[in-house]
């Protein structure tokens, strides 16, 4: 364990959560609720010779209550110990935190609260701010403006430029706590509308988001996203089409460049006759890369989704075909099973494993396998076991490199 001092909150700190009590008190409660969730997590993985392992167990204590017959109130945290490159860490967070009240038609929300773009690969995750949601015969229009500089950073996970991907290097010094614990500062803003069936034949999910870079480096990042989702339920299939137009502003120094990035996604899924549930599923989620000329360039999302189970690849310039089959083969047992192809979408973007920042003309990086397997004994436990391998020999970028594995088991506990 390190031993760093670990300071403990201060009563100013607190404060303010006593206030939000205090006045919550009088309110009148219809029902609470209370509980704890305690998740433990251990892998091992290797890639040749060089194995390593990890571990990370989290206490979770979440609260919620309605208030009145409009509002709900929301309340979580995780403590949480990992052990990961043979360092013990400890991580206080502040999880969703989110107030909700409806009036008619209308919702609204504050707080640390879950959002995600139409396709998932622009924002999603935690936002602490504002969104307002008005629900018509049209369907659902909505709002809002978040900050993200108050996120623990790997949670958010922006790596949007240079200066992000370093800070997000940092390891966690809690003698300097302000400087390697918090998110990329960003403001973020969204318009979106939703309808759960136009003409009665598809939902169809449309969003504009911007985000203004409030880092005050040399170097800043500015964008927008016009992204748009459609589904369709068939008989026994659901088709998706999705597509997000990127343009940015790179400012360095004094000089600006503007750029353009794409994106798009499609899904076949079938839900094949059984005498239990399950799906067979087709996905293709496809990225701009670097053009030789012109302006057009990676796509670059706000927060990084990871790619693969053990690639863990970003998005930006990077293509994946994938066909995964999931079933709940008995009450309390699930399986899924997966294979994805990745492709690089220009020879410069994406450098990591199995290139490790070799140069290459090639663009095929190989195949990921992954299972997993689920047992829910109780409704309160589960228990998770995952194991993959990744074959740069199915690629011609770095056919010789080392095939990387892994072997996950988690295990979730809820007490209420």
């Amino acid at each position: 364990m390190s031993n760093k001092t670990i300071k403990r909150p201060s009563f100013g700190r607190l404060f303010p959560v006593f206030l939000v009590f205090a006045f919550l008190l009088p309110l009148p409660l219809s029902a609470h609720d209370f509980g704890l969730i305690l998740n433990q997590n251990i892998g091992f993985e290797g890639t040749g010779n060089d194995t390593g392992s990890d571990y990370e167990a989290a206490l979770i204590p979440r609260f919620s209550m309605l208030i009145d017959d409009y509002g709900d109130l929301f309340l979580s945290a995780s403590l949480k110990v990992s052990y990961s490159n043979e360092e013990w860490s400890f991580i206080p967070e502040l999880l969703r935190n989110e107030f909700s009240w409806a009036f008619g038609d209308t919702d609204l929300r504050v707080g640390r609260m879950i959002f995600s773009d139409p396709m998932g690969i622009a924002a999603a995750g935690l936002f602490d701010g504002i969104r307002i949601s008005h629900h018509t015969m049209l369907g659902t229009f909505g709002g809002g403006l978040w900050y993200t500089g108050l996120l623990y950073k790997n949670r958010a996970n922006i790596s949007m430029t240079a200066g992000d991907a370093e800070s997000m290097s940092e390891e966690l010094d809690w003698s300097d706590f302000s400087n390697t614990y918090f998110a990329s500062r960003r403001l973020m803003a969204a318009l979106y509308w939703e309808h759960p069936s136009v003409a009665e034949l598809f939902r169809l999910n449309v969003a504009f988001i911007c985000q203004i870079d409030l880092n005050g480096r040399t170097n800043s990042y500015h964008n927008q996203y016009l992204i748009a989702h459609a589904s369709l339920l068939h008989q026994d299939f659901i088709f998706e089409l999705g597509g997000a137009l990127e343009t940015a502003q790179s400012v360095n120094g004094g000089s600006t460049d503007f750029y353009f990035g794409l994106a798009g996604g499609i899904g076949i899924h079938w839900l094949p006759p059984a005498p239990f549930h399950n799906m067979l599923s087709f996905t293709g989620l496809f990225t701009s890369g670097r053009a030789g000329s012109g302006s057009r360039s990676v796509f670059t999302p706000i927060t990084t989704v990871s790619q693969g189970e053990i690639l863990q690849g970003k998005i930006s310039g990077l293509s994946i075909l994938s066909l995964a089959y999931t079933a709940r083969i008995y009450r309390t047992f699930s399986v899924a099973l997966s294979a994805s192809y990745f492709i690089r979408s220009d020879s410069e973007t994406f450098m990591a494993y199995p290139l490790n920042g070799q140069p290459s003309d090639s663009y095929f990086l190989g195949t990921e396998l992954f299972g997993r397997f689920i047992w829910n004994p109780v409704s309160d436990m589960s228990l998770n076991l995952g194991a993959g391998v990744f074959l740069p020999s199915m690629g011609d970028v770095a056919p010789n490199a080392d095939t990387r594995w892994r072997v996950e088991m988690a295990a979730t506990l809820a007490l209420r």
